[in-house]
């Protein structure tokens, strides 16, 4: 997914958010006696809307399977899964104040910052990979367009060949025409 303008919208909005959040976060980390925890009323607010992102987020792979329920662009989706997924990270350091308070709860945010990585890289790769792949092969075909190539090639090679057809006739007709008058 090639991300342009029309990722503007959700972009800002996800940007917001965060800063809403952050500035949330900032006064309860400073007025919570004892610091900031995920028990806590705001630490529970952070987490369930955190993880609510993240059912979303897994939502994108049921609607893509099942491309009968009618929920909605695949486009708005992806950037859905994109720019609100870039939330998912920091509501959840939030909810837990940025503490790891056990061997689970690290192994958890282990794997899920691996795939926050793995998601950021995915979403670089499909930005910056189609435009580099057709400007460094450009004689490389998507497999859906091999028809239409196929008879564009076909087309130029029946202009080519008419080409050297009307060549040879007007060669002949000077061969003719020099054996006649020598």
């Amino acid at each position: 997914m090639h991300i342009d303008r029309t990722h503007r919208p959700l972009g800002v909005l996800a940007l917001v958010l965060l800063v809403i959040s952050f500035i949330a976060y900032l006064w309860y980390a400073f007025t919570q006696p004892g610091g900031p925890r995920g028990g806590t009323a705001m630490g529970l607010t952070f987490g369930i809307i955190g993880y609510g992102l993240m059912l979303f987020e897994g939502a994108l792979g049921a609607r893509t399977r099942v491309p009968i329920w009618r929920l909605g662009k695949a486009k708005s989706w992806m950037r859905g899964h994109l720019w609100l997924g870039l939330l998912t990270l920091p509501l959840i350091l939030f909810h837990a104040g940025f503490a790891m308070r056990g061997p689970l709860t690290l192994v958890l945010m282990i794997l899920f910052f691996a795939v926050y990585a793995s998601g950021i890289f995915g979403a670089a790769l499909q930005h910056y990979l189609p435009t580099m792949i057709t400007s460094q092969l450009p004689l490389e075909t998507i497999y859906e367009e091999i028809p239409h190539v196929r008879a564009q090639l076909r087309q130029e090679a029946d202009d080519l060949v008419g080409t050297l057809e009307a060549m040879e006739v007007e060669h002949a007709d000077k061969e003719r025409f020099r054996a006649a008058y020598k």
